[in-house]
């Protein structure tokens, strides 16, 4: 169950499960979440790429891995970022229509086979209108992720990831969409450009200790 963690004039939404700790920020002071933290970042280019960090790569592509206890991270403004982990790797994707077109998801289940994964949040289906072009691709790949309303046609991007990784393998989703919820996050067609939320994944060790001094939690359903 995602959590929402206030702390030191910080807020972020929190789901751990065992080991595994996932993370994904608010607007609230931004620079001590990634002071706090500290994860590795790439250079996101709408991509199929997942990039080992354990291995020497360029740092550019849409998805990061380690079986390390580093922080591993991803910049999203209403992309999907969906988080994975089995009991030796973490994994991290940033899931836009585009990564997702490209085979992402595709990539990722050729390295992950007994996994569990997660939904932080994204832009919902409520706000996601999308083109004709969009739709036709996804009617394809997707079939079920997309909602006609008022002649308008909109992608449910957390509907397109589950058909691929599967419903019993889904351990919690953020249910919040970024463009209806300013109060927490930043979204791009919310109208922040240069903005952008971080989702963060960590295996636990009694060295990362990122949940002490918690002054309060509200659980979220």
């Amino acid at each position: 169950m995602w959590q929402l963690i206030t702390e030191d004039n910080l807020k972020y939404f929190q789901l751990q499960y065992g080991n595994y700790l996932l993370i994904y920020s608010t607007k609230y002071s931004e620079e001590k979440f990634l002071k706090k933290f500290n994860p590795v970042f790439l250079k996101q280019i709408h991509s199929d790429i997942i990039v080992d960090i354990d291995r020497p790569a360029e740092m550019i592509g849409d998805g990061l891995m380690t079986r390390t206890d580093r922080p591993i991270g991803i910049k999203v403004a209403d992309c999907l970022p969906v988080y994975l982990f089995d009991g030796e790797k973490i994994c991290i994707l940033h899931c836009g229509w585009r990564s997702l077109f490209r085979g992402i998801l595709k990539n990722v289940l050729q390295i992950f086979k007994d996994y569990k994964y997660a939904l932080g949040s994204a832009i919902g289906p409520c706000c996601y209108e999308i083109k004709d072009d969009v739709a036709d691709i996804f009617n394809k790949k997707f079939s079920g992720s997309l909602i006609y309303k008022d002649k308008k046609i909109f992608l449910d991007l957390k509907k397109a990831v589950i058909k691929i990784l599967g419903n019993e393998n889904l351990i919690g989703n953020l249910d919040y969409c970024t463009k209806c919820h300013p109060e927490y996050f930043y979204s791009y067609r919310g109208g922040d450009v240069n903005k952008r939320n971080y989702a963060v994944i960590l295996q636990l060790h009694p060295g990362n200790l990122f949940v002490k001094g918690i002054e309060s939690i509200r659980k979220f359903n």
